[in-house]
């Protein structure tokens, strides 16, 4: 009895001590960032006079809503269960996700020894991606500052190496997840193939596989229970 009256203890602290900090502190800092973006758009108009009329500024607003209104409510939800509320906002406000902060945060989680989904695994993922903010804007800035100068020097089957990147990447995610979900990772991995070689329209493909993981992961989940 005194460790369920501890977990609700601890629930509560984080949430109040933690969770609607964090939120309040997301919110002020994602908000900031969206007004930012404009600062680029603004400057070509009101410094150089660059002014597109309506209807080009209208078109160009359709076509990132067809294209990114699906992904925009689907992605979080893919997302969210592995890097909690904090890793989506500190995520999508330093960018990167795939192929930096997610990797990051589940190799913390991995030398750590802790769940995702749970507090700790979030508290530990979300120190993860902090840093590896850090490191990549380091490691970015030296890149844009002697990045070319290294790219010559190098051997082009090198800089050709460079485009498999992200798959090494997301195999090394895959990999530390087969191991705890034999069944459930070879067999999204495979509706995702199918997906990308089905003749679907590109927009249809990662909120399909999105679904499709949530519905057969939580049809493994009950299955699992009974």
């Amino acid at each position: 009895m005194s460790n369920v009256h501890n977990t609700e203890d601890v629930d509560k602290r984080f949430h109040e001590e933690y969770t609607v900090k964090m939120i309040k502190r997301g919110r002020l800092t994602t908000l900031i960032a969206a007004l930012l973006t404009f600062i680029p758009a603004l400057y070509l108009w009101l410094a150089l006079g660059y002014k597109p009329s309506w209807s080009l500024i209208g078109q160009g607003w359709a076509i990132i809503v067809s294209s990114y209104l699906i992904i925009y409510f689907v992605e979080p939800l893919g997302f969210y269960p592995v890097m909690g509320l904090s890793g989506i906002y500190i995520g999508y406000l330093a960018g990167n996700i795939p192929s930096v902060r997610l990797p990051a945060m589940i190799s913390a989680q991995v030398a750590t020894g802790c769940e995702a989904g749970t507090k700790r695994g979030e508290l530990v993922g979300t120190i993860a991606i902090g840093m590896s903010v850090f490191v990549n804007l380091a490691f970015v800035t030296l890149a844009a500052i002697t990045g070319v100068a290294i790219l010559n020097v190098l051997p082009p089957f090198i800089v050709s190496a460079f485009d498999y990147t992200l798959p090494a990447i997301l195999g090394g995610v895959i990999a530390q997840y087969f191991k705890k979900n034999k069944v459930f990772v070879p067999l999204i991995l495979a509706i995702c193939v199918v997906l990308q070689k089905a003749p679907l329209p590109s927009v249809a493909k990662f909120p399909s596989a999105i679904l499709l993981s949530f519905f057969i992961g939580y049809f493994l989940y009950k299955s699992k229970k009974k």
